[in-house]
């Protein structure tokens, strides 16, 4: 071929190739927009789980993987694994809490000074107990702490802070500081009550007023073969929280002052433990409504016969919190859905067409699963009763990938995989995002506990290495001031109606992040080995089979 002809025809070829991918890209970006629109319109009512716009949005997720030719893996050959839940409301009225002490009575007020959640356990309860104060909470002697040391809490209300010391190891803490952990220790010290007191450093994750937004809202737990909601711990009677500001009757005469308590918290200094004076009387009645909400779950079959019978799993959570309650209807709040637009339609997003970029490419050696898990902001409960009831062998999953809220609203520069330090899936994100000139950053806000916060950890608990992938902090342009945008979204429309459609949604920064998502994948499920915890980790020391 003459050399002219022969440059002027790789002049071509370059040009349709680029033009392939860009065409290829936008695709993408019109799909990635098409599923975040359709999960995040008001038809859905805010995806709560066991409500029909929860229904149509699973209908929804298991068209698409159909329609990818991709495997139904729940159960009976369906896309669907029913979780059987407990659904527990509040009685209005019903939660009272009042201390006494010295024939001196001082009851509180609800939502304003004090705070209960449904009970799961109980339709009715109600107790008469004294008090210790026991720091945190904390039973951790893997961390040289003990903060039942010294006290008797059997058949008390135990207080504690909420959070952790400022020393613990940012997610070893997290996982001492979770209120599953928190309620073992008192369970296991015999207390029959829980009071945790939100502290001026508890304020700075999460703002006591904005509980006044979840009085209506439910409580959920699945449901075990015993007929029990797994994790509930009936021996605890009633739980609640209550605000530093109204524990003042409490602390009366108590051996330290609530403020230099405080103040030690804030500095990272350790806390006294002691019995206070008096008691206190806490009661509430609760509905109980047995529902069921999917998860949808689809198979890629991998194409090694070695390695298919191994599994790397994404997750997304597909459920939202619904609509407002009825106070704020009758304040006259125009927008009462809160459509979850960023939490979580863009993670299921990004998963689906994940899941389409496997479906059209080479099949890889290991198999994939895509589970899109419900009631996620009910406490984790459809992944974790996945990753304990999987429709595969818990042994037989490598690896896990969640995906939730990414806060696709700038070109990202970086990525965040919360859990990367603790496997081999750290080395394995930051070759993928380098593969598109893009960083891993560490963990930016050690001090939010975000490792155990999603869905993922469910699976860290069954011993499956495991990260939470989102954007990360750095923008590649300069004049995107990144912190800013993030604190405006989680003061302004985290969790409340204006996470919807109105947000600049940056569908190209959604493109890259999917393609950098399934990269990850790629490189898992093509790898001869299987991913492993670091030698000596905390987690895989605890969890690891």
């Amino acid at each position: 071929m003459h050399r002219s002809l022969w440059m002027f025809c790789s002049c071509l070829l370059f040009i349709s190739t680029a033009q392939a991918a860009d065409e290829s890209d936008q695709q993408l970006q019109h799909r990635l927009k098409a599923h975040i629109e359709f999960l995040a319109d008001d038809l859905l009512r805010g995806r709560q789980p066991g409500r029909q716009g929860y229904n149509i949005a699973a209908n929804y997720v298991a068209s698409q993987f159909l329609q990818m030719g991709l495997l139904p893996a729940g159960k009976g050959n369906t896309y669907f694994q029913q979780v059987p839940l407990r659904q527990a409301f509040l009685e209005t009225g019903s939660a009272e809490m009042v201390f006494s002490r010295d024939g001196e009575v001082t009851p509180l007020v609800f939502v304003e000074q004090f705070f209960m959640r449904p009970s799961l356990g109980h339709t009715s309860s109600s107790l008469k107990a004294g008090l210790v104060f026991a720091g945190y909470g904390i039973d951790a002697p893997e961390l040289n702490h003990r903060d039942y040391a010294g006290i008797d809490a059997k058949g008390k209300v135990v207080v504690s802070f909420a959070g952790q010391p400022h020393d613990f190891p940012s997610e070893e803490g997290a996982h001492f500081a979770s209120r599953k952990e928190k309620l073992t220790a008192a369970v296991r010290h015999g207390a029959v009550g829980v009071l945790m007191l939100h502290t001026p450093r508890a304020s700075e994750r999460f703002q006591w007023d904005r509980l006044r937004g979840r009085v209506d809202m439910p409580a959920m737990g699945w449901i075990n073969q015993k007929g029990k909601v797994n994790g509930v711990f009936e021996q605890i009677q009633v739980g609640g929280m209550l605000s530093h500001k109204a524990a003042g009757a409490l602390f009366e005469n108590a051996p330290l002052e609530l403020k230099t308590l405080l103040e030690r918290d804030n500095k990272g200094e350790a806390l006294t433990t002691f019995e206070f004076e008096g008691k206190v009387s806490m009661r509430q009645r609760s509905t109980h409504e047995t529902i069921n909400s999917p998860n949808v779950v689809a198979l890629l079959p991998g194409s090694d016969p070695l390695l298919a019978d191994e599994y790397v799993v994404y997750t997304a959570h597909l459920d939202h919190i619904g609509e407002l309650h009825a106070d704020s209807r009758a304040e006259g709040n125009g927008d009462v859905i809160n459509n979850g637009a960023l939490d979580n339609a863009s993670g299921v997003s990004v998963m689906l067409e994940t899941a389409r970029l496997f479906a059209q490419g080479e099949p890889p050696r290991r198999s994939i699963l895509f589970v899109a898990v419900t009631a996620e902001e009910k406490g984790l409960v459809g992944s974790e009763y996945f990753a304990m009831n999987p429709t595969v062998p818990i042994n037989s999953i490598v690896a896990e990938v969640n995906l939730d809220m990414p806060l696709l609203l700038y070109d990202f520069g970086d990525v965040i995989a919360f859990g990367a330090e603790h496997s081999s899936l750290g080395d394995t994100v930051r070759e993928a995002a380098q593969s598109f000139g893009i960083g891993l950053a560490p963990d930016p806000f050690p001090e939010q506990n975000i490792f155990v916060r999603s869905d993922h950890y469910r699976f860290v608990q069954q011993g499956v290495p495991s990260v939470f992938l989102v954007t990360g902090m750095k923008s590649l342009d300069d004049s995107v001031d990144t912190e800013a945008i993030f604190g405006a979204f989680l003061q302004q429309h985290y969790h409340k109606p204006s996470d919807d459609l109105n947000l600049p949604i940056d569908y190209a920064a959604a493109a890259k992040f999917t393609r950098i998502n399934t990269k990850i994948g790629e490189m898992v499920a093509n790898e001869p080995r299987r991913p492993s915890w670091r030698e000596g980790d905390f987690f895989g020391r605890i969890y690891a089979k």
